[in-house]
Parts: structure tokens; C-alpha cells; sequence
């Protein structure tokens, strides 16, 4: 939990995908104000720590990544 609370980014897409669901990375970048580079780096964090997964272009939390997102949420 301290890999996504250590970092505002992290923290924010994860919440962002809790409440909205599966979102296009265009979309996220939008949404978040940052450039599609951040938001690719952002992502690959996130899929290396299997908290999402990324399919055409849309990402999603995991099973994992929900729990994690709710333990946020609540602190």
C-alpha cells in the first residue's frame, strides 16, 4: 500500500478508476492533467504491480488493485 500512497499519482488513478471504472489512457491523462508519457509510466507501474491490467487501450483495476483502492480510500 505504501508504493501507492508514496506517490499522489499512483494514488489518484487508482481512485480514479475505484469510482469511474474502466477508462481509456487518453482519457486518464485528460482527467488527471498530465502528458500520455506520464500516464503510460504511471500504468506500467501499476500492471508491474498487478494492481491494473491494460486491454486495448482501457484500464481496469484488478482484484488486488480494488482492495488496495479501498485501503486508500479509508486512511
Amino acid at each position: 500500500m505504501g508504493f501507492v500512497t508514496g506517490n499522489r499519482n499512483r494514488q489518484k488513478l487508482l481512485e480514479m478508476l475505484g469510482s469511474k471504472g474502466d477508462l481509456e489512457t487518453s482519457l486518464i491523462a485528460k482527467n488527471m492533467h498530465l502528458a500520455q508519457p506520464s500516464v503510460k509510466r504511471l500504468v506500467e507501474e501499476l500492471v508491474e504491480k498487478k494492481l491494473i491490467v491494460e486491454k486495448a487501450g482501457k484500464c481496469s483495476l484488478t482484484e488486488l488493485g480494488t482492495t488496495v483502492e479501498r485501503k486508500v480510500q479509508n486512511l
